[in-house]
């Protein structure tokens, strides 16, 4: 365990420019540290934690302020903002499908010039298309972001609302028909549909909409709702509290699944951990005072995804293949270790991810995943077939749900901008939809790519993407590169386009990707090896990339820019301060660059199966490791750095990246500035317009070009 020792003897030190060029506004520092399992850790900027206080907020303008006043001074934002509004212009108009119910067609869309996307439907392919929901409309002067959940006839949109930044909001249901919402509003709470109701609503409740409070989701209880009743008689249907024998934690969210035409139902306690602990009863004892859940599978048998056809339970799982299978087995009598197996990854293809149509289950292999290829299971026959298609690049197939077999597939890659068109695997038929967009950027046609593999610090080798201009790119050092990476939850980093690329593009520079360990590229294997205690391979897997660009002529030291965001801050702040000779420009955005103190925020106690906890000795350490904060060493000279928060972030509160760049500030010795830019507008994921959002990005291209010496 450990024990805090805390003062209030303020140490009269402030912070001291590191060269007169940048006179950052003074931070105090406080006489502040821990002692872990007889480790002292200190944390002179503790006191930024109180984000309430006047004294904290005033620090937090006052850094802004200066970073607004340094970034304005960098030429070249008003250019590439144009650039970007000029891309967004070349498509006629940019949809996300969201889903079929009642033969209603629902989707997001977003013309030209248009600041959000919005919400419409069309009654069949050919129908007219009806605007249902305008996120800038709701409330006057504000931006709503939404979430959606349709129900089983597509006569009502549920809506997850909450003001842009918050992530937490009301639930509020749209009647397609009308077009007005009804009634019920359920506070600072999320939701969906109860699959096949119509009037059914699932939902977990927050504590209040304080999503600065450590304890908002703690000990947060599954709700039930009827439309049309009274909202605060709804019944808790799974908590702590009710099932004590479930053992729930307080960081755990207890949820139940009902399915389409299945005679069970199944609870979950879920965190970010992957490896589902999963229960099953019948569907029938929904409203029995008191349900008696029998154990279906625990994380020991690593259960990432399950599937339900009537009394049938398809299961993905890493059990036995680190490239993953998908197992079957019966809920009238379930077996794990007896389950039929359907389908398995092997050296080369992993079990990307499954998804579930009427009567398919839908299996998307991936070799790194950076190549895709889509396959139909059968649910009747078992027989599994490949999804052909005239497409290039990668090829993704989704359901528009459980009650139909249309699928959408989503094609992407490097070279390829994001579009979506339509499969029948009944028929095997591929056509154009009405989503399907005619896309054709300026350049697009000049972009090549590589994909290579390049041996880390132990021999491992670490997948790499290569974007650049192919004319103009000379392999002589004389780029600019900028490389992003993620590194956790074994999420991947999947090929993608964007035109918001190309003002970087155009310019000759580099754009890499390393797909570090943590991620999920190469399967289970790849995720462990870049977890808690093992969570150095993650940067050191990056650095080795970005050696690998500068051995081989891609860039140089002097001309190389990082970023990543949010998880993706472990990996860029202990790259840039374990390696700092290797950059010269760092971008982390929203990042946890103070794994140590992660724990203690809202969203902190259901991270702890990913980064781990305090208290645990080992994983302690772990922590220790992986806190860049607190791997700041006086007198290095670090690369320029732009790190960003969102006031508002309810995921990564804001005061961690603070006291990283009021410490960087503090000790560095380098001639670049460390400037803090703060979004008052957003939350973890940046600015709610396109407006908002080009501008963000602009200030970090125009950041990246500046230092690394273009002119």
């Amino acid at each position: 365990m450990y024990r805090i020792i805390t003062t209030l003897l303020i140490s009269g030190a402030l912070c001291t420019p590191v060269k007169a060029q940048y006179n950052y506004p003074a931070t105090r520092t406080v006489d502040s540290s821990d002692i872990y399992f007889d480790v002292v850790v200190k944390d002179p900027y503790r006191w930024l934690e109180d984000v309430k206080s006047n004294e904290v907020v005033d620090w937090f303008r006052a850094q802004s302020a200066y970073t607004n006043t340094q970034l304005a001074q960098i030429p070249g934002q008003d250019a590439i903002t144009a650039e970007l509004k000029a891309l967004d212009k070349i498509v006629t108009a940019k949809y996300y499908p969201l889903g079929l119910a009642g033969g209603r067609y629902f989707y997001n869309k977003r013309l030209p010039g248009e600041p959000v996307y919005k919400l419409y439907y069309r009654q069949g392919e050919h129908g007219k298309e009806i605007l249902l929901f305008d996120p800038q409309q709701y409330i006057t002067g504000k931006t709503m972001n939404y979430d959606v959940s349709i129900n089983d006839g597509g006569s009502r949109v549920l809506l997850n609302l909450s003001e842009a930044g918050s992530e937490l909001g009301d639930i509020r249901v749209l009647d397609v028909v009308s077009g007005k919402m009804l009634p019920d509003r359920i506070a600072h709470s999320s939701g969906s549909f109860v699959e096949g109701s119509n009037h059914l609503v699932m939902y977990g409740k927050a504590k209040s909409y304080d999503t600065h409070d450590p304890e908002v989701w703690l000990n947060a209880p599954c709700m039930l709702h009827a439309l049309g009743t009274d909202s605060s008689k709804d019944r808790v249907i799974a908590s702590a509290e009710k099932y004590p024998e479930l053992q729930i934690l307080p960081a755990q969210f207890p949820g139940i699944y009902i399915f389409k035409n299945s005679p069970y139902m199944i609870l979950g306690k879920f965190t970010v951990e992957n490896y589902k602990e999963l229960y099953v009863a019948p569907v029938a004892a929904l409203n029995d005072a008191h349900i008696s859940w029998t154990p279906l599978c625990t994380k020991e048998d690593e259960v990432w995804n399950i599937f339900v056809k009537g009394s049938d339970i398809y299961l993905l799982t890493s059990k036995g293949n680190p490239m993953f299978r998908l197992i079957k087995t019966s809920l009238k009598k379930p077996d794990l270790t007896n389950a039929i197996e359907i389908a398995s990854g092997d050296a080369d293809w992993k079990l990307s991810d499954v998804a579930q149509s009427r009567d398919y289950l839908i299996i998307n292999k991936s070799k790194n995943e950076l190549i895709k290829k889509p396959y139909a299971y059968h649910f009747s026959t078992g027989k599994t077939t490949a999804l052909n298609t005239p497409l290039m690049g990668n090829i993704i197939a989704k359901p528009q749900g459980t009650h139909t077999n249309e699928l959408i597939l989503t094609n992407l890659g490097w070279n390829i901008p994001l579009n979506f068109y339509k499969y029948n695997p009944d028929t095997k038929v591929f056509s154009n939809s009405f989503f399907t967009m005619k896309i054709s950027y300026p350049g697009q046609n000049r972009l090549q790519y590589e994909e290579i593999e390049v041996p880390s610090h132990d021999g491992t080798l670490v997948p790499l993407s290569i974007v650049y201009d192919k004319t103009t790119f000379k392999k002589d050092g004389s780029n600019i590169a900028f490389m992003e990476g993620y590194g956790a939850y074994g999420i991947s980093e999947e090929p993608y386009f964007s035109s918001s690329f190309l003002p970087l593009l155009n310019r000759g520079v580099v754009m890499a990707i390393a797909h570090v360990r943590g991620g999920g590229e190469k399967g289970q294997e790849w995720y462990l090896a870049g977890k808690k205690a093992t969570k150095p391979n993650t940067w050191k897997d990056f650095n080795a990339c970005a050696e690998y660009l500068i051995r081989n002529g891609y860039t140089t030291s002097q001309k190389l820019a990082i970023s990543g965001a949010s998880a993706g801050g472990i990996l860029i702040g202990r790259a840039i301060t374990e390696r700092p000779d290797l950059y010269k420009v760092a971008i982390p955005k929203v990042g946890c660059l103070n794994a140590l103190r992660m724990e203690r925020s809202p969203n902190g106690p259901a991270n702890i199966p990913e980064f781990g906890t305090v208290k645990d000795e080992t994983e302690f350490k772990a922590l220790l490791e992986m806190d860049a904060y607190q791997h700041i060493k006086k007198g290095i000279a670090y690369p320029a750095q732009l790190i960003t928060t969102g006031f508002n972030d309810p995921r990564v509160e804001s005061y961690i990246p603070a006291k990283f760049a009021a410490k960087m500030q503090a000790e560095g010795a380098s001639a670049n500035p460390v400037l803090l830019f703060v979004d008052y507008k957003a939350g973890h994921f940046g600015g709610s317009t396109i407006e908002e959002q080009f501008a963000q990005r602009a200030k970090e291209y125009a950041f990246i070009l500046w230092h690394c010496g273009y002119r």
